[in-house]
């Protein structure tokens, strides 16, 4: 996920501001428009297990590709997870991730339910990630 090229996003003071406050629906739509980075992310199940296709861009796919992983649901979704806070640390843009099963939105979460239980609960298909503080993106 990390291909996409950095721009000039929100200056830390602003992030700070999303991170204690609303998150992503706390940005404007000047400011989405501007600062936010959609992934998409259809996952589909495959003989070797959990697969995800990835589609990153502001405005429309600037890169495109599978998201590695173990195989199985919890794993692929953490691996999802993970890459899109990087993508958001590297680009010090908010981000945010839409997930589907079989290209539909609202098979995640019974799907969610039923291989990843153990996960933290989501009550929607749209998760965000938001850069972490400079000092501790450094430390990671």
């Amino acid at each position: 996920m990390a291909e996409v090229a950095a721009q000039p996003g929100p200056g830390e003071e602003r992030l700070g501001q999303l991170r204690g406050g609303d998150g992503i629906d706390g940005l404007s739509e000047a400011e989405a428009a501007a600062w936010l980075l959609r992934v998409m992310v259809d996952y589909q199940r495959e003989p070797v297990g959990w697969q995800a296709r990835v589609i990153v861009g502001r405005t429309g796919p600037e890169c495109t590709g599978p998201v590695p992983s173990g195989g199985r649901f919890l794993e692929t979704v953490t691996a999802v997870m993970e890459q899109a806070q990087a993508l958001a640390d590297a680009t010090r843009r908010p981000v945010r991730v839409i997930h589907g099963v079989d290209g539909k939105l609202d098979r995640f979460l019974p799907t969610l339910k039923k291989f990843a239980a153990d996960i933290a609960p989501f009550t929607s298909p749209v998760w965000a990630a938001i850069p972490e503080p400079v000092a501790a993106a450094a430390s990671s």
